[in-house]
């Protein structure tokens, strides 16, 4: 506290800062939950609504990069750690509180098929395809070993469960996602 009796103008100015800073934190997300509220309203289905929060996050940080500085740029950063450690788990336990158990649990095999099988098959599909795009030159990988495309087939068919039973499930589609 020695440190705020020496700079009280400096120390009240990074308040002021930080004040301003978390009310346009709150207001975009007060903006994103309107927006989601508005494509339920008007019946806005062909856009999902995490496209649409991604779409405000794109538009306001455009705007953020075209009318502030580098040190309010460097507040409104999004660090991997907040996600990981703050947003994350909250998504993932109330997609798991939420689910029908019962469901769940009948479905169990069909739902280890596609999980398992589904991704080896995406995997290998997707893996081996453009590793012949490569032998092929027609994309930039590794023409003598195929591992490098076989990982980007594993990186892009690890499909997002939470995201798909968030889509599925939503009311206005009228279909149970585990039927």
């Amino acid at each position: 506290h020695l440190h705020h009796h020496k700079h009280p103008r400096r120390v009240q100015e990074t308040h002021e800062f930080e004040a301003e800073n978390y009310l346009l934190l709150v207001v975009i997300m007060s903006i994103c939950i309107m927006v989601g509220y508005l494509m339920k309203k008007y019946k806005l289905y062909y856009l999902p609504d995490s496209a649409a929060v991604i779409l405000v996050g794109l538009l306001i940080g455009f705007i953020a990069k075209m009318f502030t500085d580098e040190k309010e740029l460097d507040f409104l950063s999004f660090s991997p750690e907040l996600f990981y450690f703050l947003l994350l788990p909250p998504i993932i336990f109330e997609a798991g509180y939420s689910m029908r158990r019962k469901q769940f649990f009948q479905n169990f095999a069909i739902i280890v098929m596609y999980a398992v099988f589904g991704t080896l098959v995406s995997t290998f599909l997707i893996g081996f395809a453009t590793y012949m795009l490569g032998v092929w030159d027609m994309a930039p990988v590794d023409k003598k070993d195929p591992m490098e495309a076989l990982l980007f087939g594993a990186l892009i068919s690890a499909v997002d469960p939470v995201a798909t039973l968030s889509i599925m499930g939503s009311p206005e589609l009228n279909c149970d996602p585990l039927r």
